[in-house]
């Protein structure tokens, strides 16, 4: 079992802990609005949004589910509270001010946050693209940068 150095536990918040002990949004909602697909092309570790979006543009509900690991699902679940019940504006806004936080996290927790923004993306595209008559299932964006053989330690 790895050790860990009082720092690292520290920089740890309550906040974190309490989202990878109790993930929030974590499911699958059925006749989505939108449903994106952030994939690492490398790993074939993903992380899908689904949204349920009202007539005003308004996220109803939202849901993330993935294949991948505990960051990922902490972002996942951290995100989806932060955007719940917003208009699909402010989580777009959101999700680019997150993309340009995590660029100074260490690259395996850039890797894992990167994969819900990506799925919250395409999410929204895909909102786009049913509205102008797609009958696609999903939208699928790839991240830019795996965690293939990143160590999840500041470098």
């Amino acid at each position: 079992m790895q050790e860990y150095k009082e720092d690292e536990i520290r920089d740890i918040t309550d906040e974190i802990l309490d989202h990878m002990m109790s993930p929030r949004n974590y499911g699958k909602i059925d006749n989505a609005s939108g449903v994106g697909m952030g994939v690492d092309p490398q790993t074939n570790e993903f992380a899908l949004i689904y949204l349920d979006i009202d007539s005003d543009e308004s996220i109803k509900d939202i849901k993330f589910s993935c294949n991948a690991c505990q960051d990922t699902i902490i972002a996942g679940s951290m995100f989806t509270e932060m955007i719940k019940e917003e208009t699909l504006k402010y989580g777009k806004e959101t999700a680019a001010l997150m993309a340009q936080k995590i660029k100074s996290a260490p690259p395996k927790q850039q890797a894992c946050s990167g994969m819900v923004i990506k799925a919250f993306d395409a999410a929204a595209l895909h909102v786009e693209e049913k509205k102008a008559g797609s009958i696609e299932e999903m939208k699928k964006l790839e991240l830019d940068t795996s965690c293939e053989g990143v160590e999840n330690k500041e470098q």
